[in-house]
């Protein structure tokens, strides 16, 4: 750090906005070159340097820093940049889904279709089983719970809750063969 900067890195970020532009000049340039090496774009290196220092000066009064500031505003920069990732990955997956609805939307909409039919029909034959084995089911089936954390819900023994589900895969076998059939 330059002797123009305090020794607290908190006192860099008071309303004393000439300090504020020495911390953003100091490490502006070094933060730009980190991130848009691991960006591979300089317009969204400029965009996210922005953005860091824009959050860091709106946040002021509520931050307490207690690292040195280069490593404070590395480290929120990297965060940011996996922030970027983790969100054009997001994206990118939302946009493929959408492009394949777009090629198969009929096929979808009557697939959608066929599958709520299915679940609405397959949740009036769960309605047969007895409370107990229709809640064991589900659980295990639809909220994917393991028998361990089934156990700890109902308070039995894993060996109750294993008849149970096993009774009710008895008991489903008919549903199951009335599933097949309807597809």
């Amino acid at each position: 750090m330059t002797t123009d900067q305090p020794e607290n890195p908190s006192d860099l970020l008071t309303e004393d906005a000439p300090t504020f532009e020495i911390l953003f000049n100091t490490y502006w340039e070094s933060l730009y070159q980190y991130t848009a090496r691991v960006l591979c774009s300089e317009a969204d290196a400029q965009d996210l340097i922005q953005d860091l220092f824009t959050d860091l000066w709106e946040r002021r009064h509520h931050l307490h820093i207690t690292t040195h500031i280069r490593y404070y505003l590395f480290s929120a920069a990297r965060k940011m940049i996996l922030r970027k990732f983790r969100d054009d990955g997001v994206k990118e997956r939302y946009l493929e889904k959408l492009m394949q609805y777009g090629e198969q939307g009929s096929e979808l909409t009557m697939s959608t279709i066929i599958h709520k039919d299915i679940i609405a029909r397959l949740q009036d034959d769960l309605r047969m089983l007895p409370e107990k084995e229709r809640q064991i089911f589900t659980w295990s089936h639809f909220d994917e719970l393991s028998i361990r954390e089934i156990t700890s819900k109902t308070g039995t023994a894993e060996q109750t809750v294993r008849n149970q589900l096993n009774s009710a895969y008895r008991k489903a076998r008919t549903l199951v063969n009335k599933l097949i059939i309807m597809l």
